[in-house]
């Protein structure tokens, strides 16, 4: 499966109406294993493929070296197939179907299913691709590509973010805000409104607890910025180190929230609008530990998933005084832990944890 563009695949899927484009095939492309002619069942599978017209490989069948590289995964060069007709097209370095041969079998097979296709049909795949483009840009601005390593530096002993990542996370924040989504589509309203609530506490609890250094934004450690002395000094740096034992809590707190809600929106893409988003590439990854101690991976989720309990609210404060309570304070000289996995930071009319998340791994 080649990694496209969530917009690219849902033009071609939508646009090849889930069917082979080789002449006189008309193989349904996603339907149940054991009888694939069936488009729903008990085992449903995905038997297309995304084949290219024009190959990437200078051996490979119709490549074009005047064809631009960076236009080669995208919806005018790829054309949706079976198996076996992929292979009948490629075969023999693809000397029997020339790029003009596959284009016109595309176009033939595209103007059909254009004509059987009703209107409602054509509206909606026009807003699914529009929805597909807004996936694509939220994916890049709050770069998923690089999840993990955003993860690691939140989880770490003294959590920071980059400048680039910092500004990426506000963007994205205020972009999100100003979105609305059509009623067809709950889940994906519900995961968006979640998400973009988690990412908005995160946003500010990073412009308030965190300062700028270089082009890293850190978490602030007011009891390493001066000398308490004086007859109140004790109590002073008390109430400075356990400040930043919250703020360090509510940074875990946010960041396995925040991996938990994109979790949540890639399961409402492929629930409702593309099967295939992140077919390769799974759930996101949360990094926890550092390089002395070791690293852990796990995919933070909210399990069981109950999407009639979405969308959920987010209130920094709360959160923060929630965290401050379960660590008696928040001076880490206490000794006190706190059960990350177990702690639900949603909002609450009563401030108290009202449901169970389920998370791999955790800092406690």
């Amino acid at each position: 499966m080649v990694n496209l563009r969530v917009e690219v695949r849902k033009r071609l899927w939508g646009n090849a109406g889930n069917r082979c484009a080789f002449a006189g095939c008309g193989q349904r492309l996603v339907g149940d294993l054991g009888n694939p002619n069936q488009a729903s069942g008990e085992d449903i599978g995905v038997f297309g493929e995304e084949a290219h017209i024009r190959s990437s490989k200078v051996t490979g069948p119709r490549y074009d070296a005047a064809f631009p590289t960076g236009q080669l995964n995208e919806y005018e060069n790829l054309v949706l197939l079976c198996p076996t007709h992929h292979t009948v097209i490629d075969k023999g370095g693809g000397r029997a179907w020339s790029t003009v041969n596959v284009l016109a079998m595309k176009h033939t097979h595209e103007a059909h299913v254009d004509a059987v296709m009703g209107s409602d049909a054509k509206t909606r795949l026009e807003l699914e691709v529009a929805l597909a483009a807004r996936i694509d840009r939220w994916d890049a601005s709050i770069d998923l590509a690089e999840w993990e390593e955003l993860s690691r530096r939140l989880n770490y002993v003294f959590p920071y973010v980059t400048s680039e990542q910092w500004s990426a996370l506000t963007s994205t924040s205020s972009w999100l805000a100003g979105l609305k989504w059509p009623l067809q589509y709950p889940k994906l309203s519900a995961a968006f409104e979640t998400h973009g609530a988690v990412l908005r506490a995160l946003v500010r609890h990073l412009t308030e607890a965190f300062v700028p250094e270089g082009n890293q934004h850190t978490i602030r450690r007011r009891h390493k910025e001066r000398w308490f002395g004086g007859s109140d000094g004790e109590q002073q740096y008390t109430e400075a180190i356990s400040q930043f034992g919250v703020d360090d809590a509510v940074t875990v707190v946010l960041i396995t929230e925040l991996t938990r809600s994109v979790n949540l929106v890639i399961e409402a893409v492929n629930d409702e609008l593309i099967p295939l988003y992140r077919f390769n590439d799974g759930a996101v990854q949360m990094i926890e530990g550092d390089v002395f101690w070791g690293l852990w991976a796990s995919p933070p989720h909210y399990g069981p998933l109950d999407w009639d309990s979405f969308p959920r609210a987010y209130v920094l404060s709360d959160i923060a005084q929630r965290v401050r309570n379960e660590l008696q304070g928040g001076d880490p000289r206490n000794g006190v832990t706190m059960d990350f996995a177990a702690f639900d930071p949603r909002h609450t009319a009563d401030g108290k944890n009202g449901f169970e998340v389920h998370a791999e791994g955790g800092r406690s």
